[in-house]
This record gives C-alpha cells, sequence and structure tokens, in this order.
C-alpha cells in the first residue's frame, strides 16, 4: 500500500513539474530590426511596451515576424539599457515565447549596432 502511494506522489510530481517547465520554453530568434511601435514608455529599464518587425534569415530566405514587446522586457546594448525605439536598423537577438499565436518577447540583446 506505501509503495503504491509513494508512487503515485513521484507520478504526480514528475507530470506537474514537466508541465511546468513546457509553460517556461523560450526560442532565440536573430535578425534585422525593420520598425518598431511603441505603445507606451516610462524611460526606465524594462519601461517600453509596443511591437517590433524583424527580418530574421530562416532556411535561406528572409522571413519578415512580428513580435510584441510587453511591458518589463529587457532590451540591452552590451551592459546598457536601451529603448525599443532605438532598436530600428539593428541586428538584435530576441527570446520569445509563444502564446496564442503570437511570439512574445522575454528580451533582447543588441548583437550588432548598424548606427554608431
Amino acid at each position: 500500500m506505501f509503495k503504491k502511494i509513494a508512487l503515485t506522489k513521484v507520478a504526480l510530481v514528475l507530470m506537474v513539474s514537466t508541465y511546468a517547465l513546457a509553460g517556461f520554453a523560450q526560442d532565440k530568434i536573430e535578425g534585422v530590426v525593420t520598425s518598431t511601435k511603441l505603445t507606451m514608455c516610462k524611460f526606465e529599464p524594462g519601461g517600453c511596451a509596443g511591437s517590433l518587425k524583424l527580418d530574421a534569415r530562416h532556411d535561406g530566405k528572409v522571413e519578415q515576424m512580428s513580435i510584441n514587446i510587453p511591458l518589463g522586457t529587457q532590451i540591452r546594448k552590451g551592459n546598457e539599457t536601451t529603448y525599443l525605439p532605438a532598436l530600428r536598423g539593428n541586428m538584435v537577438s530576441i527570446s520569445y515565447k509563444e502564446e496564442k499565436g503570437e511570439k512574445i518577447a522575454a528580451s533582447i540583446d543588441v548583437i550588432k549596432s548598424v548606427k554608431p
């Protein structure tokens, strides 16, 4: 009896932890930001919200993607924080997750700046 209860608890814990980890899965994409749309900005780290269009290479073809940027998304250029409008024309790496068919940014790092 004790072994059945213990085995059931272990199975339940594994099932719940696997489900929880699946919710935190993130993908990465790299590309050039072609446009940005600012819906809110508090001018503090993570204080901009909006969206951006990204030209990303996929299987040798350039694919344009839309990425939503929620309030609180960290945007970095090296060790410094930058803001959403400053990303236009830059090569970036975006960690994101998909929710209801939309890509939602978790963090954005400038890889190569085309602006001085």
